[in-house]
């Protein structure tokens, strides 16, 4: 998707004011969307989304070009030209909504408190695995491990999954055990003579 197309507006009302809070889709999900706008890249946060008869979808959200325009517009979702990402690790994805055997297992708010009193390791920007999901190995981006006593760590990890909803992959952000039999290195990352991934 690097040579995205703006994204097309839908002739929908626009609301007077962004809608109270508990109404925001994004304050309930985290749900981001990246779209392309007068040439330029955005990311911002999802208001509103609805299907319309014709069976498509808009979304409502506020861009912020050009310049010096700040307003709210309806959109029309379209996964070739715009991306999702929920950052709220309480939304499931579709495949994560059964949990198998040899999943990555996500960490509770309360878990594991003591890996991050220092600092971490960093894969700046980001190192390619695969993460055990649904049963299934599924791309990911390693950002950050999170070191504890006893060996334990953390891992924040992107995950892109396939979403039915939406018709295309999505970002989830996701707080992982470290466990190498769940995470591993992508395979475009194997290197070792023998075919075993190199270690993290």
């Amino acid at each position: 998707m690097s040579d995205w197309c703006d994204a097309e507006e839908v002739p929908l009302p626009i609301p007077a004011q962004v809608p109270a809070g508990e109404e925001v889709e994004f304050n309930r999900t985290g749900l981001y969307l990246t779209l392309s706008r007068a040439g330029r890249r955005q990311r911002t946060q999802v208001i509103q989304y609805r299907n319309l008869p014709d069976a498509t979808r808009a979304i409502l959200t506020v861009v912020d070009w050009p310049a010096p325009t700040i307003r709210m517009v309806w959109v029309a979702w379209d996964p070739d030209r715009m991306s999702l990402e929920y950052t709220s690790g309480t939304v499931l994805a579709t495949a994560e909504a059964v949990p198998r055997k040899g999943d990555a297992r996500a960490i509770a708010t309360d878990e594991m408190l003591g890996c991050f009193t220092g600092p971490p390791t960093s894969y700046w920007p980001h190192r390619d695995v695969e993460v055990r999901v649904g049963g299934l190995w599924r791309p990911g981006k390693l950002r950050s491990l999170f070191h504890g006593p006893g060996g334990r760590a953390a891992a924040w990890v992107t995950t892109s999954l396939y979403e039915p909803e939406w018709g295309t992959w999505v970002t989830f952000r996701r707080m992982y055990h470290w466990n190498p039999e769940a995470i591993r290195p992508a395979q475009t990352n194997l290197g070792r003579a023998d075919g075993r991934p190199d270690k993290m």
